[in-house]
């Protein structure tokens, strides 16, 4: 695909959209009384968009998404946080689909990405508080990111194969 095509920028500008209204949608669910524990209803197009098109423009719409969305609905430590899991849970799909291939399958690829999203934001509450005793949260925090990587991982199989046929029509892949 052509990355500086105006359908390429208007395809993941739509993403981005898509994500961000899927954050606010998550703020609007009452929250979970455990520090960083979310649905994680934006994955679903970061791991559509990372199923289909591949890492880079993956990454494109995590970063343009958690940084907006922290910007408008949460604060900047918020987006500290939302980065540090996102980007090791997006380096951790991709290398699941890209060594597993069709091996895996993309509920499974969101329950790896939702445990690593958790982890990561775990690892980053610990160099910044500078204490190993933040870590007794992860088991608690992994059970909820088995829940959230199903729900996401159902939607994004879900949703997969007319998002394929999608590109596909438009010309996007």
């Amino acid at each position: 695909m052509n990355r500086k095509s105006s359908r390429y920028v208007t395809f993941m500008a739509m993403m981005v959209t898509l994500a961000l209204i899927l954050s606010y949608v998550e703020t609007l669910v009452p929250a979970i009384p455990i520090p960083g524990a979310k649905i994680g209803l934006p994955n679903i197009v970061t791991l559509l968009v990372l199923s289909a098109l591949g890492f880079a423009d993956a990454i494109v719409v995590l970063i343009l998404r958690t940084t907006i969305a922290s910007l408008l609905f949460t604060s900047v430590l918020s987006l500290a946080y939302s980065l540090s899991g996102g980007i090791l849970s997006l380096i951790a799909m991709y290398l699941v689909i890209r060594l597993l291939k069709d091996r895996i399958s993309i509920v499974a690829t969101s329950l790896v990405g939702a445990v690593m999203h958790s982890v990561g934001q775990v690892l980053f509450a610990m160099a910044i508080v500078e204490s190993f005793g933040i870590v007794t949260i992860l088991p608690l925090l992994i059970l909820i990111s088995i829940l959230a990587g199903l729900i996401t991982g159902y939607a994004a199989k879900f949703m997969l194969k007319h998002f394929k046929l999608l590109l596909a029509i438009k010309g996007t892949t």
